[in-house]
């Protein structure tokens, strides 16, 4: 049911488009597409989401006659244009074919029956599907042993005012005809790929993918990024009546302040470009670290900064020190120590280093502004997570419990500490191994 209403929004989502789809960016980005592609002439190629041919009609140009190009696209317009073009250029694209069908059901459309492929390239498409591993283990089914698959995803602040819409509608709890979040970096594009059962030779930024490079917008132009995306654009009917579209407004409005810095909320145009290869033998392709190995992730209220561990951590430290009741807004911080290569940023393009003394350095995102860890010089080996942006539905073992309370001497007057058995610590205890402080630098342990 999920896909035919996925499909259903594509339908409405490009028809409309089909006819000046070849007027935009997407005419130069195909071009650099297929640059990084390793197709040779022979070669048969499977295209989803081929709209109106421009990638088709390249591949078709690579592989020679003697080669052979399908494209798949659900859209009935985008098609006709497809198959406009090809009559026009009389004989010059014989060795391609056009197929209506969904393409995260290839196996319901009659003319990939028993077929495989060299290579599948799925070009500016894969945000669209809310499973994207799901998508790609289908698709790997249709390619040749030691076949090629390429697809791309967007960058977390490309197109960024679609970036607030899809948030504004997940908080109404709306279907959303694109699914960008998931999509944070290059990491994260290889390990979708990769959990799918393909092994990744290269992930690439393209950037400029619609020319216009990086930009600024101000903070309080969210109204003129409202009404032309979500009054507008909404081809969709997400947001159907003037009802939802009120309550729609303060989100936007909200998600969209939360993006900027010092008055500006920055637009990246880049997309992650993945070439992996089906094993020769056809088997599945297994990670050196899957999400098998990943005891749990996290990251900040934007998802500007994303992160996934591989230790269990050690338990939580309460702290009560001046700086982070300031840095939190709140009365405490709770930390939990883990090894420091066991941490990997899948994202941060928003994270920021904040020094407040010689003892440590703290990392919070300039997104939404929250506190993400905290590193002490004297123990390089070892991060301290903030507590509370670990994800723990991903969580896999014991959750960690309170083991202490440090620096309760500077706790504001009107926090009551737990009654939970925990011991309080006045300061920091010299003797405890986890911090590795001196007396010389006690005074200076807030970070």
């Amino acid at each position: 049911m999920a896909s035919e209403v996925q499909a259903d929004n594509a339908i409405r989502f490009y028809e409309s488009r089909s006819y000046n789809y070849d007027d935009t960016w997407h005419v130069d980005f195909t071009q650099r597409f297929i640059s990084y592609l390793p197709i040779q002439p022979g070669q048969h190629v499977l295209d989803l989401a081929c709209g109106t041919g421009l990638l088709t009609f390249l591949e078709s140009e690579a592989v020679g006659s003697s080669g052979k190009i399908i494209g798949v696209d659900v859209t009935p317009g985008m098609l006709n244009m497809a198959a406009h073009k090809k009559r026009q250029a009389g004989d010059k694209y014989e060795n391609v074919s056009f197929l209506q069908g969904d393409i995260s059901h290839l196996d319901r459309i009659e003319g990939l029956k028993g077929k495989t492929f060299d290579v599948i390239t799925v070009a500016s498409a894969l945000v669209l599907f809310p499973d994207p591993k799901k998508v790609i283990e289908h698709w790997s089914g249709y390619l040749k042993p030691g076949g090629i698959l390429a697809v791309d995803a967007t960058h977390p602040r490309n197109l960024v005012a679609g970036m607030v819409f899809e948030r504004t509608a997940r908080r109404l709890n709306l279907p959303v005809p694109y699914n960008r979040e998931w999509s944070q970096s290059e990491s994260t594009l290889k390990n979708v790929v990769e959990d799918a059962g393909l092994e990744v030779e290269k992930v690439i930024t393209c950037e400029n993918q619609a020319g216009y490079g990086k930009r600024f917008h101000d903070v309080d132009t969210w109204d003129d990024h409202f009404v032309e995306n979500v009054i507008v654009k909404d081809v969709t009917r997400t947001f159907a009546t003037n009802e939802i579209r009120k309550q729609a407004q303060s989100i936007f409005k909200e998600e969209w302040e939360r993006l900027s810095v010092d008055g500006k909320v920055e637009e990246v145009d880049a997309v992650f470009l993945a070439i992996a290869r089906k094993s020769a033998d056809g088997s599945r392709y297994i990670s050196k670290l899957t999400m098998d190995d990943v005891v749990f992730t996290g990251g900040c209220r934007c998802s500007g900064v994303q992160y996934k561990c591989t230790a269990q951590p050690a338990d939580i430290t309460c702290c009560y020190c001046k700086a982070c009741q300031q840095v939190s807004g709140s009365a405490f911080l709770p930390f939990v120590d883990v090894p420091k290569d066991s941490v990997e940023f899948t994202s941060k393009m928003t994270l920021k280093k904040l020094t407040l003394s010689s003892v440590a350095t703290r990392f919070f995102c300039t997104g939404c502004g929250a506190p993400l860890s905290m590193e002490y010089h004297s123990i390089p080996e070892t991060t301290s997570l903030v507590m509370s942006s670990v994800n723990l539905e991903t969580f896999k073992g014991t959750i960690p419990k309170v083991k202490r309370h440090i620096f309760v001497e500077e706790k504001a007057p009107w926090t009551l500490l737990p009654d939970d058995g925990a011991p309080r610590l006045q300061r920091l205890d010299v003797s405890d191994e986890q911090c590795g402080l001196s007396a010389n630098n006690i005074s200076d342990a807030t970070g």
